[in-house]
């Protein structure tokens, strides 16, 4: 009986190991595969297909999130911003919400709603940052009056492609927005941003045009 016990207990750990292994985990960094390897300028690092769908859901959450939280005021906007954003960004932003919350007289908000394309790329070797490649379509800003919540004016603004870089956060266990890199040329259609001829360089041109 003592021998039957044992043998169950040795099956329900391999049972669990197996299930452990299996289970799609939000825990990162793990294994990155190279693509292009040995391939000048071309070469990257890449991630498994659940953790890139990770990348863009917390991706598009933040985006949703800025929305919502300018619409419910500058103090929520404040203190949930870190949830989302981090570095250079977050600071850009919160910095942005204190000028708005100090202003005298009318106080508006602009608020830009559009279709995101998403497309990641380029991982850090430690698995812990990336490039995220958005193509918006039918972008449009919308101005409201922050008191009232009264759309004001509405703008149909051109389509555009950004590139963001976002890093994951261990502590929470997602990805957070750190920097808006660059705005793309126009003309980059998403096959062109998708493509294998993208180069990331370790230093940008100055700014220039459309650039931001």
């Amino acid at each position: 009986m003592f021998e039957f016990a044992i043998i169950g207990l040795i099956v329900a750990l391999i049972a669990v190991l197996v299930y452990a292994q299996r289970r799609p985990t939000r825990n990162w960094p793990g294994n990155l595969r190279r693509l292009h390897a040995g391939v000048n300028n071309k070469a990257e690092w890449m991630a498994p297909e659940d953790v890139i769908q990770r990348v863009e859901l917390d991706y598009l959450n933040a985006q949703r999130w800025m929305a919502d939280a300018l619409l419910a005021g500058y103090v929520r906007f404040m203190n949930e911003a870190p949830l989302y954003l981090t570095g250079s960004y977050l600071k850009r932003e919160q910095q942005n919400a204190l000028i708005q919350m100090k202003k005298r007289g009318p106080r508006l908000i602009g608020i830009l709603r559009a279709h995101h394309h998403v497309h990641i790329r380029h991982f850090s070797d430690d698995a812990l940052t990336c490039y995220v490649l958005d193509e918006q379509t039918e972008r449009r800003m919308a101005t409201y009056d922050y008191w009232q919540l009264r759309r004001l004016h509405t703008q149909d603004l051109c389509d555009g492609v950004y590139v963001y870089r976002m890093v994951f956060d261990r502590s929470a266990k997602r990805w957070k927005i750190e920097e808006l890199i660059q705005q793309l040329p126009m003309g980059w259609g998403m096959q062109s941003v998708a493509s294998d001829t993208i180069r990331l360089q370790e230093s940008l041109p100055g700014a220039s045009g459309r650039d931001i």
